[in-house]
């Protein structure tokens, strides 16, 4: 008699500065979707804050965390992992198998995750803006360049087209055009409001652009706030049945 395989679960790394509880509702939403069991990485502010004054490494311990939870809840052999914003960067380095400094662990992440999707994640680094929060950006893209471990891994790349970055324009494209310099050094581009497209780029990826989905909360639609939108990007890369999202639905 055939044994069932158990479906893999869903592991989620929250972006820069979250709490794990504001991916509650996306938790929710993408096991309605995927049928799945969804868990999220036990990441807070103070993570990030702490972080922030060290590197990636307790990050990089959470998610292994949950990750080993998730495979224990379940009796599954791999997770995928879904890394909006930094969190793409901190499931990137998760995958890897070298470390930098004593103290930092590496996990083999590879042996235990089929896919990752780096959602509205800046991929890469520029040397016009080595800001502190892109160095572990600029490391990760060095150390592991490209879709390192495919195709044991796939790797999978969601990014929005929502807003240009204007000096001059609106208070939401003036907004847009400082985020974009800030990280990149250049703000006269378009992306997600945070995320310029240019840094959203991962040779051996699979992309999606999507038009109109702002990066986080207070951008309208954004990636993890709307069913629809979470709906569009797994069913494209996971079913192959559903088109990008158009502009006019979500923007609606």
């Amino acid at each position: 008699m055939r044994s069932m395989s158990v479906p893999e679960p869903i592991v989620l790394i929250g972006g820069f500065g979250s709490h794990w509880s504001d991916y509650r509702f996306a938790a929710r939403a993408l096991a309605n979707i995927s049928g799945r069991r969804v868990f999220i990485a036990g990441i807070t502010r103070v993570t990030w804050m702490l972080a922030g004054f060290t590197d990636y490494s307790i990050l990089v311990d959470r998610a292994h965390a949950a990750v080993r939870h998730a495979l224990k809840q379940t009796g599954a052999h791999k997770v995928i992992l879904v890394g909006h914003s930094a969190g793409g960067i901190v499931g990137r380095a998760y995958l890897g198998d070298r470390t930098v400094k004593p103290h930092q662990r590496s996990y083999h992440g590879y042996e235990r995750v089929s896919r990752l999707y780096m959602v509205g994640s800046p991929l890469r680094a520029t040397k016009e803006a080595p800001r502190p929060g892109m160095r572990a950006a600029a490391w990760v893209d060095e150390t592991y360049p490209g879709a390192y471990y495919a195709p044991q891994v796939k790797y999978l790349n969601v990014r929005s087209r929502h807003i240009e970055g204007k000096v001059n324009g609106s208070l939401r494209q003036r907004e847009a055009y400082y985020n974009y310099r800030f990280i990149s050094g250049n703000g006269a581009q378009w992306g997600d409001g945070v995320v310029p497209l240019a840094l959203s780029e991962l040779d051996g990826a699979a992309t999606l652009e999507l038009e109109g989905v702002g990066h986080s909360p207070g951008w309208g639609k954004w990636f993890f706030g709307d069913a629809s939108v979470i709906r569009a990007w797994w069913h494209y890369f996971e079913l192959g049945d559903a088109p990008p999202l158009h502009a006019s639905e979500a923007m609606a």
